[in-house]
């Protein structure tokens, strides 16, 4: 099957637990479009408070299982902060149409210093859709670290799974790194944010060229589309419009990037100081 159809849920939530909400939003979406595979929700749909956090497997998530299995869709229900033991993570699910977990992304980079109280995950997540091909998932702030998209395409990525809560000013930045990521990833980035109050809107997917497919406004809004799986192979193997294969000669290079090999640290980095809030009336 070259061709998966998914669904985007820009949603309208509370500050509260939305699990009710997303549940009967992904209802409506399966009535109406029943050729839909999959539906994926914003980062943090279900409950944006962090108070609210239950373990891995919990009750929140079981729900989510249960519409899965009723509808026979992927699902990504967006994020939930998963508690385990002393620590918080924000963590993505990814159900099969069984109704089954089949993986759970912790997001690595939480928005310091404004994500307080949220601990990074380190494993990064790939999982295949039989006879479609394979997925990645990454979660907001993630994508501001270009290694972390390389990853989960060098390790077989066709189309990155981004669910988003953006609520600020630099959103426009980011609709720029969705296409950058599409275009030297070669690959289809799909990011659904939050609607207004919550979040900022303006989700974005874009194709293997950088191309964008679709941008949503800043309101509710449902975004059903087709992937073509055929396509993006094509682009990969033969260059968009048979132009650059940006992963052909990533793989072929012999270059070794030394800030890998010796670490993060740096004498330049280590010159910006802790990372921390700025105080009122700093920089001016």
């Amino acid at each position: 099957m070259s061709s998966f159809a998914i669904a985007g849920l820009q949603l309208e939530v509370t500050r509260g637990d939305n699990t009710d909400l997303v549940i009967a939003e992904i209802d409506a979406v399966v009535q109406r479009y029943p050729w839909l595979d999959m539906v994926m929700c914003p980062e943090l749909a279900p409950c944006v408070d962090k108070a609210l956090a239950e373990p891995l497997p919990g009750p929140r998530e079981a729900r989510f299982q249960e519409v899965a299995r009723r509808h026979g869709i992927w699902l990504l229900p967006g994020s939930v902060f998963e508690a385990d033991g002393e620590r918080i993570y924000n963590t993505a699910p990814v159900i099969s149409p069984d109704g089954e977990v089949i993986a759970r992304y912790r997001k690595q980079f939480p928005w310091f210093p404004y994500e307080k109280g949220v601990t990074p995950g380190d494993q990064f997540v790939v999982f295949d859709i039989p006879d479609v091909g394979r997925f990645g998932v990454s979660i907001c702030y993630d994508m501001w670290f270009p290694e972390t998209i390389r990853t989960l395409v060098w390790q077989g990525a066709e189309v990155i799974l981004h669910p988003t809560l953006t609520s600020s000013i630099d959103r426009d930045v980011e609709v720029a790194m969705i296409r950058a990521h599409a275009a030297q990833s070669q690959c289809y980035f799909v990011d659904v944010n939050l609607a207004d109050p919550v979040g900022v809107g303006e989700s974005c997917i874009a194709g293997p060229g950088g191309e964008v497919i679709y941008k949503a406004g800043k309101g509710r809004e449902i975004i059903p589309l087709k992937l073509d799986l055929d396509y993006l192979r094509d682009v990969r193997r033969n260059g968009w419009h048979n132009l650059g294969q940006p992963l052909k000669s990533f793989r072929d290079s012999e270059l070794r990037f030394p800030q890998y090999e010796q670490g993060h640290d740096s004498e330049a980095l280590r010159a910006l100081g802790e990372l921390r809030m700025p105080a009122r009336g700093e920089g001016r």
